[in-house]
């Protein structure tokens, strides 16, 4: 009798791990303590040995980059990481870049937004697509914006663009602040962001400030973008007047992400794996209902 209730016990336990699965928040939280603290091409060997790993193809846009500054020659170069999914005639644009400034782990800014690319691209690969999507890895964003500029450059057909979604900051808070609004090149997008607000249920804000980050590339080509982050409540309200006023800060009105971001305390101990899934059940339902306008 014994043995036998050591037998159940046996196959309880191998079926229970047989039945486990890691939830996405913790995969996502995976990602980012596998890319905090990694030199800049360590960064970007991280996304394609992950995408190496779920067996999923990429190719990637190199560049070059020159600048003068006086009688000095800055020479920057990188490669932007993209994932192409589906084969409709219109294409969506997911990003997050996977540099990091050079005093700074880089955990939230961005390996979160790293992180639930990369968590959709898993989850997303087999969706029944009614347009391509390219989910890019953005490179040299915190040098101004290069590797955005290149991909447009070389890859976006103006003609079939149908949207870009950034993610920048995804890491901590529990609202979805989404950004800058209006100014005419957000009017298809913003209906389905404001639908998947509003079949999430999470905490969200929309302001028409938001900090610099990859959509500017689009919005200066005059290109469909958006970009969204999740912050502490009150975060979007100080972090667009911040914006508005060209960087500045009133009083104590710092953003509390803005204490961590670009410093050494960008660390996965100061990430939640419950804003990475909130950033990744919001950005995932978007696209969702944007695939379902497509004719």
């Amino acid at each position: 009798m014994k043995r036998t209730a050591r037998l159940i016990l046996v196959v309880l336990v191998c079926c229970s791990g047989l039945v486990a699965q890691t939830q996405p928040e913790d995969e996502m939280f995976g990602y980012v303590t596998g890319i905090e603290g990694k030199s800049h091409q360590d960064r970007g060997q991280f996304v394609k040995n992950q995408l190496k790993t779920m067996g999923i193809g990429f190719f990637t846009v190199p560049f070059d980059y020159y600048t003068y500054r006086g009688r000095d020659t800055v020479d920057l170069s990188g490669e932007d990481i993209v994932v192409r999914i589906g084969d409709g005639q219109k294409r969506l644009v997911v990003g997050a870049h996977f540099d990091a400034v050079d005093s700074s782990a880089g955990a939230n800014d961005d390996g979160s937004g790293v992180a639930v690319v990369l968590e959709l691209v898993k989850t997303m690969k087999d969706f029944p697509w009614r347009c391509t999507v390219d989910f890019v890895f953005f490179d040299q964003e915190e040098k101004g914006l290069i590797g955005s500029q290149f991909y447009i450059d070389r890859v976006v057909d103006r003609n079939n663009h149908y949207g870009m979604i950034n993610l920048d900051v995804e890491g901590s808070g529990n609202e979805v602040y989404v950004g800058p609004v209006g100014g005419g090149d957000d009017n298809f997008l913003m209906p389905f962001v404001r639908r998947a607000a509003s079949w999430t249920k999470f905490s969200f804000r929309e302001k028409d400030s938001y900090p610099s980050s990859d959509y500017e590339s689009f919005a200066v080509m005059r290109l469909e973008n958006i970009s969204i982050s999740v912050v502490p409540k009150g975060d979007a309200d100080l972090l667009a007047r911040m914006t508005s006023m060209g960087g500045r800060v009133e009083g104590n009105a710092m953003p509390q992400v803005m204490k961590v971001i670009h410093t050494p305390k960008d660390r996965s101990d100061l990430v939640s794996p419950q804003s990475l899934k909130i950033s990744y059940e919001f950005t995932k339902t978007l696209l969702q209902l944007l695939n379902e306008s497509v004719h």
